[in-house]
């Protein structure tokens, strides 16, 4: 995997913004230590800081205006979805000649479709 793969998660493509309604940037301060606090925070998620600042205003607008943020996906989680969606995908086609042999054929079908179906409902709530 090279540094710039788009397949690592993490680097996938950034979700589609809405046209209608543009981000902007705002200035927001914090003192050094809250900074650091905050980049920590981000880093264990594995999304820029600024990005887990957006998402805990927008949580905390939505709880104090009694109003459900818009459902997001960053570009991070995409990537490991479908990083996750391959490996468990490789893995089944590897089992599949055993699993059939075994007579699990329509388990592993079902497992499969149902897999297929997670992951696009998945990645059409970041698009939304």
């Amino acid at each position: 995997m090279t540094r710039n793969d788009p397949n690592q998660p993490g680097k996938g493509k950034k979700p589609a913004e809405n046209p209608v309604d543009p981000r902007e940037p705002h200035s927001v301060r914090f003192t050094g230590s809250e900074w650091k606090s905050i980049k920590r925070a981000a880093e264990l998620h594995g999304i820029p800081a600024g990005e887990l600042v957006r998402n805990g205003a927008m949580a905390a607008a939505g709880e104090l205006l009694g109003e459900l943020p818009p459902a997001t996906l960053s570009s991070g989680h995409a990537a490991l979805i479908e990083a996750v969606y391959r490996m468990v995908y490789m893995m089944a086609t590897l089992d599949r000649g055993r699993l059939l042999d075994a007579g699990r054929g329509k388990e592993l079908e079902d497992l499969i479709a149902a897999a297929r179906k997670t992951m696009a409902e998945t990645m059409d709530e970041g698009t939304g």
